[in-house]
């Protein structure tokens, strides 16, 4: 196995460089690198600089990461996806046996997927979507920028990027995929269309980018501090500061399989059940991505919960005083901190 796959996750308090060098020297990366596209190593490190200078100029705090530990984190999880099974010696990568412009579109998709929720500019909107500029967008812009990111961030991308450097990677068939890829993630699988849809191989690239983004629920993506300190958004966006921190471990496809370790803040009994039921359920959708997942040779056939159902007994003392948060505790035994 490639010694770039054990590598520990950058700092949270990460910086560009830090962030380029793990990208690109994942393994998913490296099979990249072996595509048809020569300026693809170029695009990459413009593409991250972008995404650095969008995180800078966001403050939007009430959400959870979206900038580039989180990035390093999509990439880290694709590039350690071991489709090994019982029957197979070693572990065998989900990257490795990926064509190299599977591997350029996958990796494209995965860091421009949610480049839209670092802006929140309506110049980027689609032309023909005027009624999203309501006036829901400066009375709640939270939640506009969460509505609207999937269909603004393919003219941010196209607004922001050196065109004179990348003119004809951003006009090329394997970017156009990327793009659709990309996109997907805000659908199920029955709702793409499309002509890249009817490929199964893109459909698979496609299906890890929202299960790669759907594992991506652990303690690591929220800052506990800032939740129970400053409280940003709404309820919403609380309740799903708190759903993170609940997931113990961090989640890899390991075997064609998922371990998830669940935590609960201190003193609370079964107050909480009906959120752990939703957090099980929320781990559990990978499974409407089985047909896509097969397609690609990556089927996810086991998850294990623990505990399987109730309460946890572990314990995350970080989360000592979450309900000071006025009106979570409702909020949240009514089952209401699914997927967003």
């Amino acid at each position: 196995m490639n010694s770039a796959n054990t590598r520990p996750l950058p700092d949270p308090e990460i910086s560009l460089r830090d962030a380029r060098d793990f990208i690109i020297g994942s393994n998913l990366a490296r099979r990249a690198f072996a595509s048809s596209q020569p300026a693809i190593t170029l695009f990459l490190h413009d593409l991250l600089d972008v995404v650095y200078r969008l995180v800078q100029s966001c403050h939007l705090p009430e959400f959870t990461d979206y900038g580039l530990p989180h990035l390093c984190s999509l990439v880290d999880r694709v590039s350690r996806w071991d489709i090994s099974t019982g029957a197979t010696a070693s572990s065998s990568l989900l990257a490795d046996s990926l064509e190299p412009d599977e591997a350029t579109t996958l990796l494209i998709a995965l860091l421009i997927h949610d480049l839209g929720m670092l802006s929140h500019n309506p110049v980027d909107l689609p032309t023909n979507a005027t009624q999203l500029q309501s006036k829901a967008q400066w009375s709640d812009i939270a939640n506009w920028v969460r509505h609207t990111h999937v269909s603004r961030w393919e003219k941010l991308v196209l607004r922001v990027m050196p065109r004179s450097e990348h003119e004809g990677f951003l006009k090329s068939d394997l970017f156009s995929r990327a793009i659709e890829v990309a996109k997907s993630h805000q659908q199920w699988p029955w709702e793409w269309s499309g002509a890249w849809s009817a490929d199964p191989r893109l459909r698979g690239l496609a299906a890890v980018v929202a299960v790669t983004d759907l594992l991506d629920e652990d303690s690591a993506r929220c800052d506990t501090t800032t939740l129970l300190e400053h409280r940003e958004g709404n309820l919403l966006n609380r309740a799903h500061w708190l759903r993170h921190a609940l997931t113990d471990n961090r989640v890899l496809v390991v075997g064609c399989k998922i371990e998830v370790t669940m935590v609960k803040p201190p003193n609370t009994g079964s107050i909480l059940r009906p959120l752990y039921s939703a957090l099980r359920n929320h781990f559990r959708l990978v499974m409407l991505y089985d047909k896509e997942l097969n397609s690609i040779g990556a089927p996810i056939t086991n998850i294990e919960l623990a505990p399987s159902t109730g309460t946890p007994s572990l314990i995350n003392p970080g989360l000592a005083e979450w309900n000071m948060i006025s009106g979570l505790a409702s909020h949240l035994c009514r089952g209401q901190a699914g997927p967003i």
